[in-house]
Formats: C-alpha cells, sequence, structure tokens
C-alpha cells in the first residue's frame, strides 16, 4: 500500500504497547525475513511526495527497524521523523537510537526526532 502510493505526504504509524515479557518472545519469531523491503519493493521506488512521519510505541523490533531504514532511504523529500518508543521497551532504547543515527537518508534535509520520556 505505501510504495503505490507516490502522493503520500503524511505518515502516521502506531505500534502496540508490549509488555517486556511480551517482547522478548516477540523478538525472536520477528527476526525472519527481515529482507521483505527490499524483496518486495522494487529497487527505486521512492515516496518523493512525503513530508513528515510520525511513529510511535514502537518496541525495536528488527521488522520495525527495517521499515525505518526503508523510509529513511526512500524519501527524498523527507523533512521530519519522529520516533516514539514503547514505554516499556527501556533496554533497548539506547540501542534503537544508534541504529536510527546510523541509517542512511535519501533526504539531506530529513530531521530525525526521538521522542523518550
Amino acid at each position: 500500500m505505501i510504495t503505490n502510493s507516490p502522493n503520500l505526504k503524511e505518515l502516521t504509524i502506531s505500534g502496540s504497547s508490549l509488555a517486556t515479557s511480551d517482547y522478548t518472545a516477540t523478538t525472536s519469531a520477528a527476526t525472519s525475513d527481515l529482507e521483505f523491503w527490499e524483496k518486495q519493493c522494487p529497487w527505486g521506488c521512492t515516496l518523493g511526495q512525503l513530508k513528515s512521519i510520525r511513529m510511535s510505541e514502537l518496541s525495536c523490533l528488527p521488522h520495525e527497524m527495517e521499515f525505518i531504514k526503508f523510509l529513511l532511504r526512500n524519501s527524498p523529500g523527507l523533512e521530519t521523523m519522529h520516533v516514539s518508543p514503547s514505554s516499556y521497551v527501556k533496554e533497548n532504547v539506547i540501542h534503537m537510537l544508534v541504529e536510527l543515527v546510523r541509517f542512511r537518508r535519501a533526504s539531506a534535509q530529513a530531521e530525525l526526532i526521538f521522542e523518550h520520556e
């Protein structure tokens, strides 16, 4: 749906809050097929009109991080991306922040705003 929306300007996604015990159980199951975005989306697929992304209640799962990487890599007009981890994920917040900073961005003007309590 996202790759077929070339005129998308704003994207807001909110994950579900997971308790810490649920997080560890889900993490091992979520590591399969991490190349989904590269396999399913044609190379050169861009979201040229996308200006603003707001993602909240993230659990630092590998699939979430790969989706963020995809959005940053394919949004040349991106201005701001707000990322907010779930309050249940305390031990992986620093790791998440480090990963986000390392991701390549198609837009030199893209501002990454990490919102943490």
